[in-house]
């Protein structure tokens, strides 16, 4: 508003500028058109100028308000409804933050014609569809916004898959995404996405298979990076159970080393596996690389189970563990049975009773009531033999 002002200001002082000047040297105008003259003087012919050129120039705004009325109440119209679609649009998001969703979808929706950018609304309205449960219009949805926004066909697959995970459909959500795999190292929503796929599949082998891309990709937290190996080697520790052969237990180990030995859950587990298979050495070495680094009372009870190819040896390797250990009566147990492998028949009794004096076990008594059958001694076998079925039956 100030600029037209200032400029009508300057083309009235040069205007009167020009009126001063010719009423001090007055002349006149003089027009011919064949032997018609017209003779008119000058400041009259001035002023009647400059009062034409306004009264044309307001004529000509005239008729172009009144030819381009239909054109001004379509666009007052349109630039109304965009308002109001940008109102339900504002609202539906607040609807949505606030967890009302079959409110939300609606707003959303409702300001859809007219929004400048549909593709968010159709995008939001499924992401409330989705909340409600109501996965028909969810996928009506994605499809209005694939077709408001074709270049955008990445991020709707993404979105996609994302339901179909939380829809525990992972199949379906691997279709979508398995174009994007290339991405794993980079993006670390798709390569969540990919994990959770594989886990909720328990395709344990795919999961172990994309761990060096997720160790790539610096968007993923240690601790979700360490969660992820660890739930793969639990997978395929337990696969490993039910038919894999005693090499690919080992490759497990190599490949999750560090995970197996943080935990001691997966440590044990593994460390049975090893020994139901016969890899008695592989699993006596994780149980000392453990054990001098932690105590883990459970590892302490498996180093006792193995088949120690030098049985001297792993008992003096256990008796070095008394000094700190003194009162463990895992500790005494897996001594005990060290010296049964041994032959150390005495020092075997006095282990074993020292275990079940710290902590009375069936298993404890079952070992007792062995060696002292080894040793002709019935009437003791006997003894332990009852006693330890009546820890068993109490503690079941």
């Amino acid at each position: 508003m100030l600029r037209p002002l200032l400029v009508f200001m300057v083309f009235l002082i040069f205007f009167a500028g020009i009126i001063l000047y010719v009423m001090q040297a007055p002349g006149l105008a003089v027009f011919t058109f064949g032997d018609v003259m017209i003779e008119l003087p000058l400041v009259r012919f001035v002023v009647g100028a400059f009062v034409a050129v306004i009264v044309l120039y307001l004529a000509l705004r005239l008729l172009g308000l009144v030819f381009n009325a239909p054109l001004r109440l379509r666009a007052a119209r349109t630039r109304r409804r965009q308002r109001k679609a940008a109102e339900d649009t504002s609202q539906g998001l607040a609807k949505f933050a606030s967890g009302d969703w079959r409110q939300a979808e609606k707003l959303l929706i409702r300001g859809v014609d007219e929004s400048r950018s549909a593709h968010i609304n159709y995008i939001w309205a499924a992401r409330a569809a989705q909340r409600s449960g109501n996965h028909e219009m969810r996928d009506q949805y994605l499809e209005q916004a694939e077709k408001s926004m074709p270049e955008k066909q990445a991020i709707l697959d993404i979105l996609r898959a994302e339901f179909l995970l939380q829809q525990d459909l992972p199949e379906q959500a691997l279709a979508c995404i398995e174009p994007y795999s290339g991405k794993i190292a980079n993006n670390s929503k798709i390569a969540g996405m990919f994990a959770s796929a594989y886990q909720q599949l328990q395709d344990w082998q795919q999961l172990a298979g994309i761990i060096p891309e997720l160790e790539k990709n610096h968007g993923i937290r240690p601790e979700t990076l360490e969660k992820i190996r660890k739930t793969a080697a639990c997978g395929l520790l337990d696969a490993s159970r039910h038919g894999e052969t005693a090499e690919d237990i080992e490759h497990l180990g190599k490949r999750f080393r560090s995970t197996i030995t943080a935990d001691d859950t997966l440590a044990v587990a593994y460390v049975e596996a090893l020994r139901v298979q016969g890899r008695h050495q592989a699993a006596a070495a994780l149980v000392t690389d453990v054990l001098d680094s932690r105590w883990c009372p459970e590892l302490v009870r498996q180093f006792g189970l193995l088949e120690h190819a030098d049985a001297a040896s792993a008992l003096q390797q256990a008796e070095q563990w008394i000094a700190q250990h003194d009162h463990d009566a895992g500790l005494y147990l897996t001594l005990g049975r060290l010296c049964k492998r041994a032959e150390l028949w005495d020092k075997a009794k006095n282990y074993l009773e020292s275990s079940l004096d710290s902590e009375p076990l069936a298993e404890t008594c079952t070992e007792l009531a062995a060696l002292h059958e080894r040793l002709n001694e019935s009437e003791t076998a006997y003894h332990y033999t009852k006693k330890g079925l009546g820890l068993a039956a109490r503690t079941t």
